[in-house]
């Protein structure tokens, strides 16, 4: 039953590309698409809580598959994602242009690739299911028509598969050392050795570039802000979250030592704090909602590091319906112009709900989903790194003040009721989780909220807001020459490190 989860998108996949060849109407191919981004709910209805082997042959030679409470929160956040960027896009793609058919089939690809992901219980399936989604999104940032797509694309091609073959690599010394690719086995079998500590750094490293982590970064801004407004919300709310996944895998799975997992930890606080700064200094709205994601993702690898699974799976839960759920709602207002100030939603009263409630989750206010997820990472981190999540908690609110001075400033395009009903339903879904989830109320986020706009005034009364930025970078090569250094250096340094952690530490 669970493998039908990834299979009925793919099979979906297949279809909308036939009945393109067939030269079906829109309305079937339309009608098509958004079932086969449906199709994988009643399957998780049904075999919730079960854990097979397909083809029922022994753990040590099939591929288990499962439903966890740990993988349960990713898939949930991935398909309300899902359900909402399907409505959003069979109203944004133009049926004139005949990409429209493939690039359904894509989107119903990396929601094969992602839910293969998550319910995998095994490396190399896991790497498979995650390859399949990376590959869709590449095609689908390069399919975009904006100056500078083709070259984030390649950039994010390249990266991403120097960081596969490296992870292929590390589950090779993996087997090697245990004999197993599937978790529990590993996790029973795995003791501490120069091998397996190697192959942890290599892992990690690779797992922390596809996922956009600060300092393995680079590519991540520019492949989600050119990207089509519903590409950013899929690469953005969930293609980057099947990596973080990986990493549960691992931590779970190998003995990774204290002295590993505290310098994972201040990976984790440097990616919250760096893609805060960013996000304030960008005048882009895509660019800043782009960096919040390397902020973002400090939280979820936070939780993995500090080995609070639950925390982080609820994380990534939470900032697959916050932060998908902002770029559409932002992408649907910049049609013209992206640039902060040149629109807005001051008579867009839908759009400025929506917005505003999704400003409020990702800045962890109460009672959204973001506050419950992220006190379940706090809840079990020593007072220091607590304080670091309050004060990127803090840079969050000022960011995203800044983004909402613009937005009440400037009259709003005519957006499309499918438009708002997405960004809407997806802000709502914040609310209901949090409520669901018992995230209450909390006074004090008020004057956290009141000391946001206070901080957002003085910076922009000091001019530090206002000052122009460079362009991007146009050289791919040179960016690519240099992301690759500093893989190379996380790694030797990731490596060092974990081999001074004192045998037999988990």
């Amino acid at each position: 039953m669970i493998p039908l989860m990834s299979a009925l998108p793919l099979l979906f996949a297949f279809l909308t590309v036939l009945l393109d060849v067939l030269q079906a109407r829109r309305g079937i191919i339309k009608a098509v698409f958004v079932l086969g981004v449906l199709s994988p709910l009643p399957v998780l209805w049904l075999a919730k809580g079960e854990s097979e082997i397909v083809g029922g042959w022994a753990r040590e030679a099939g591929i288990e598959v499962a439903l966890t409470e740990t993988n349960v929160p990713f898939i949930l956040g991935e398909l309300i994602l899902f359900l909402f960027v399907a409505i959003y896009t069979v109203y944004y793609l133009d049926f004139r242009d005949r990409k429209t058919p493939k690039v359904l089939a894509l989107f119903l690809l990396i929601h094969t690739g992602l839910l293969g992901a998550f319910i995998a219980r095994d490396f190399f399936n896991f790497y498979i299911y995650m390859e399949i989604a990376s590959v869709s999104a590449f095609a689908l940032v390069a399919f975009s028509e904006e100056r500078g797509a083709k070259r984030a694309a390649f950039k994010y091609l390249i990266l991403s598969l120097l960081a596969s073959y490296l992870f292929v690599f590390s589950i090779g010394l993996v087997y090697m050392e245990t004999g197993y690719l599937n978790v529990e086995l590993v996790s029973g079998t795995a003791v501490p050795s120069r091998a397996l500590n190697t192959a942890l750094a290599l892992a990690s490293a690779s797992l922390i570039l596809k996922a956009g982590i600060f300092p393995l970064h680079s590519w991540l801004p520019d492949a989600h802000s050119k990207a089509p407004t519903p590409v950013s919300a899929v690469l953005s709310g969930a293609v980057v979250k099947a990596p973080a996944y990986g990493m549960v895998l691992l931590f779970s799975a190998l003995p990774s030592g204290g002295t590993f997992r505290t310098a994972i930890m201040g990976v984790a606080v440097a990616s919250i704090f760096f893609g805060v700064a960013m996000a304030l200094l960008q005048r882009n709205a895509k660019r800043l909602l782009a960096y919040h994601t390397v902020s973002q993702m400090g939280y979820i690898l936070l939780g993995i590091a500090s080995l609070n699974f639950a925390g982080a799976a609820y994380y990534a839960m939470a900032h697959s319906i916050f932060k998908g759920g902002l770029f559409l709602g932002v992408g649907s207002l910049a049609t013209k112009s992206r640039k902060l100030g040149e629109f807005g939603y001051r008579n867009a009263p839908v759009m400025a709900f929506s917005i505003l409630m999704l400003s409020l989750a990702i800045g962890g206010v109460s009672p959204f989903i973001g506050a419950y997820a992220k006190g379940l990472v706090s809840s079990g981190l020593a007072t220091g790194w607590k304080l670091a999540v309050y004060l990127g908690t803090l840079g969050t609110l000022v960011s995203f003040t800044k983004l909402n001075y613009h937005l009440m400033g400037t009259e709003a395009p005519r957006v499309p009721s499918a438009w708002k009903l997405s960004s809407l339903g997806l802000a709502l879904a914040a609310l209901a989780a949090g409520v669901i989830l018992g995230a209450g109320i909390n006074p004090k986020d008020a004057l956290s909220i009141a000391l946001a706009v206070v901080l957002f005034f003085l910076l922009k009364a000091l001019g530090i807001l206002g000052k122009a930025r460079p362009a991007p970078s146009r050289d791919a090569g040179r960016d690519i020459n240099l992301m690759t250094m500093t893989l190379v250096a996380v790694i030797v340094i990731l490596t060092l490190l974990h081999w001074l952690t004192p045998a037999g530490g988990r």
